[in-house]
């Protein structure tokens, strides 16, 4: 066989490393005795991580994911052995250099010019080392000459890489569209070279339509059929063809696309692809779009636990989180490692500060995006929060922090705690609690302020809820909800009818719904399907560990596929051995609490976990804790708890008076009579005296008043020129108004 000489030069990638690993050992070693203490101090110590860390990499220690993520892991891993020994040479140099001075260095580097003593020795072993490690990189440090088998040239058929244009055409003709071909007459009529790829044009006799299979093409070029991929033409007898060079990433089984076109593809999520695979920074692992086929409408909704099996992981480092408005993507997530298992210790305060939309922070997901619900809508009102999840799940930690969040942000907080001890620092935060068995006092007090809000709602017009101090929203916390909605008790029977009103009315009138339970079905809360659809439908779902048949009765988006049973109780399981032995450790596993999702509108649902807050004592402000001002029998709260909304005649509350005995869930409902607007001027004129009765004496702005009363803007300015004119009200200046005393 023939030979040829060619000139073979290093590319860059290995040139630059090959240069510091031939120059950083003499030039640090000259250096650093001359650099001030502390930087030499700094440089050795710098010369001895590096050391530790390429020998960590020499013996198969530092994981593959790392050094993927530094873009040069094919060039550390030729040169490890050299990496290895010139930051030997460095450290040697450069230490003792560091604190015993120039001396050091002197003996060093020119000390094999005495060769009979014990410096002259070791600056010629030094020497002679670092002589061999740069004859060892000559490949990579410059251009050279090496002798090759000749090529041999290409007979026309051959690899398509091999080819140009004219080869490429005669391939075609003597393997598919000439006498004896796959397709006869189906002729490759024009041709396009990228490089990576050729895209030519099928055209077929007339009469007849393009059937050219891509298994011919790619025996013919001897490339992979999922190399060929087909277009149709402008017609049925011309189609446009592209033949890739190299396979595509889904063909590679060491890559992610061939890992989910093997294992997942096939039965787990049938018609998808991967997009856009690359190194997830946040869990060392992967994350990638999961894309529908062109033939395939929408992703279809994964069972995580085949996805999980599929994938060959674990439930706790496998993340699958739909897209909130493209049915045709969704995003996966495989982790080395969760970041959550260390917990995600509380940032403090400011991360439950509402944002504009009234969304708070209560966790950290997977990919480092905090996990958000919202607790108020600025135009559609109050949220309610449902939170599901059996003993040890994060329950109560979940409900700890967004309570805080409440009382933080000025809310009014009446808590119902039917087992009496589920969560102290939440009873100092309320306005007002009731606990074990009097926990119905809170839903009875809840449900008159309801009813006071509706009149007041009715008698000023308002159409939508705006907060203020004296009038702020309220939030009715609901711990172990199934412990008080038993309805085999008249008590169990009126705590159904209350939280189905709170559900049902409270949005609009400022009054959030947390409720707080081991499941979501219906049997755990009285029977009462409304109560978990208004909650959850409209609302906030916080979903951690619990029963798998819950996960078919939630519909909110981003929730479908999620088993929350699947959830583990510990984080890693380790495997029991075929044989036992006293001499194997056990050791104690990590609980998973406040791992779960949490959905809220517009939010995506991912694997989360709550912040971990032991106690919420330190952040309550005891001296900022409201009540609902606006409502006059808060005073007599006590009286009002001891009453029940059922009467003990055992009338049903639909039938009575102000309440819709037509409707199935007995909503409230207005008085017949009609009110004419005659009528709704001194509404409106009582409304702006009593707020300005509420601060007599003191200057009050028009926004003010607005705020406080509800009133439109013509109503309210109106209302004020009439007051004006008949001396009732002062108008200070434009926009400003007092009452005349």
């Amino acid at each position: 066989m023939s030979e040829i000489t060619v000139t073979r030069r290093p590319h860059i990638a290995d040139q630059v490393p090959a240069l510091v690993s031939v120059i950083a050992p003499p030039a640090l070693g000259a250096l650093t005795p001359l650099l001030e203490p502390g930087l030499a101090a700094l440089t050795a110590a710098a010369t001895v991580c590096g050391s530790a860390a390429f020998a960590a990499h020499y013996v198969g220690k530092i994981p593959a994911s790392i050094l993927t993520a530094t873009g040069a892991k094919d060039v550390l891993d030729t040169q490890r052995s050299t990496l290895l020994g010139s930051s030997l040479l460095t450290t040697m140099a450069a230490v003792p250099g560091a604190f015993l001075g120039p001396a050091y260095a002197d003996a060093l580097m020119a000390g094999f010019l005495d060769p009979a003593s014990v410096s002259g020795l070791v600056s010629a072993a030094w020497w002679s080392a670092w002589a061999g490690l740069t004859y060892k990189l000559r490949p990579a440090l410059a251009a050279r000459k090496v002798r090759i088998p000749a090529p041999t040239p290409a007979q026309g058929a051959g690899p398509a890489g091999a080819l140009g244009p004219k080869g490429l055409f005669k391939v075609w003709a003597d393997h598919i569209s000439g006498e004896g071909g796959a397709h006869p007459g189906q002729h490759l009529v024009g041709l396009a070279d990228s490089g990576e790829a050729w895209q030519g044009i099928i055209e077929a006799p007339q009469g007849k339509a393009v059937n050219v299979s891509a298994e011919a093409v790619g025996s013919a070029y001897r490339v992979p059929a999922a190399c060929v991929t087909f277009a149709p033409g402008s017609h049925p007898g011309e189609q446009y063809l592209t033949v890739r060079r190299t396979p595509p990433a889904e063909l590679d089984p060491t890559t992610m696309e061939g890992m989910w076109a093997r294992l997942v593809r096939p039965r787990v999520m049938p018609g998808t692809h991967l997009e856009d695979a690359q190194v997830d920074p946040a869990t060392g692992g992967w994350v990638a779009w999961v894309v529908a086929d062109d033939d395939v409408d929408a992703v279809p909704v994964p069972d995580r636990t085949r996805l999980v099996g599929a994938l060959r992981s674990a439930m706790t480092l496998v993340d699958y989180q739909p897209h909130a408005s493209d049915p045709r993507r969704g995003k996966i997530r495989i982790m080395d490692t969760n970041p959550l298992e260390g917990g995600v210790p509380f940032p403090g305060p400011q991360v439950l500060v509402p944002s504009e939309g009234g969304y708070i922070s209560i966790g950290r997901g997977v990919s480092g995006r905090v996990a958000r619900l919202q607790l108020v809508d600025p135009i559609l009102g109050a949220q309610h929060v449902f939170i599901a999840g059996v003993t040890g799940s994060g329950k109560g930690g979940a409900v700890q922090i967004i309570a805080l969040a409440a009382h933080l942000a000025g809310m009014a907080i009446i808590y119902a705690d039917p087992k009496g001890s589920s969560n102290p620092d939440v009873e100092t935060m309320a306005a007002y609690s009731a606990t074990g068995g009097e926990a119905i006092k809170s839903l009875r007090l809840a449900y008159a302020l309801l009813q006071h809000r509706i009149a007041e709602s009715a008698r000023l017009g308002r159409k939508n809820f705006r907060a203020t101090e004296h009038c702020p929203w309220v939030m009715t916390i609901v711990d172990e909800t199934h412990m008080i909605t038993d309805t085999a008790t008249e008590a169990g029977k009126e705590a159904v009818f209350i939280l189905d009103k709170l559900a049902s009315l409270g949005r609009s009138l400022g009054m959030t719904l947390l409720i707080v339970n081991q499941a979501v079905n219906a049997v755990k809360l009285g029977g009462d399907t409304a109560i978990r659809t208004n909650v959850i439908q409209g609302g906030a779902m916080v979903m951690l560990r619990t029963d798998s048949a819950q996960s078919n009765l939630i519909t909110v988006d981003g929730f479908e596929g999620i088993d929350p049973g699947a959830i583990p109780a510990a984080w890693s399981a380790e495997d029991e051995p075929l044989v036992w032995s006293d001499d194997i450790p056990v050791n104690d596993p990590a609980r998973t609490f406040g791992l779960g999702y949490v959905g809220s509108p517009g939010e995506p649902v991912q694997m989360m976990r709550t912040w971990i807050l032991e106690s919420a004592a330190p952040y309550i402000r005891h001296d900022h804790i409201s009540w609902p001002q606006d409502w006059p029998g808060w005073n007599d709260r006590y009286d009002i708890a001891e009453v029940p909304v059922i009467g003990e005649d055992g009338s049903s509350p639909g039938n009575r008076p102000g309440w819709s005995s037509n409707s199935g869930s007995g909503e409230y409902a207005p008085p017949l009579t009609a009110v004419s607007k005659a009528s709704a001027e001194p509404s409106a004129d009582a409304a702006v005296l009593a707020c300005l009765d509420d601060a007599v004496g003191l200057e009050v702005t028009k926004e003010d008043i607005r705020t406080l009363t509800g009133l439109n803007e013509k109503t309210l300015s109106n209302t004020l020129t009439a007051l004006v004119k008949a001396g009732r009200v002062e108008r200070i200046k434009p926009g400003v108004y007092r009452k005349n005393l």
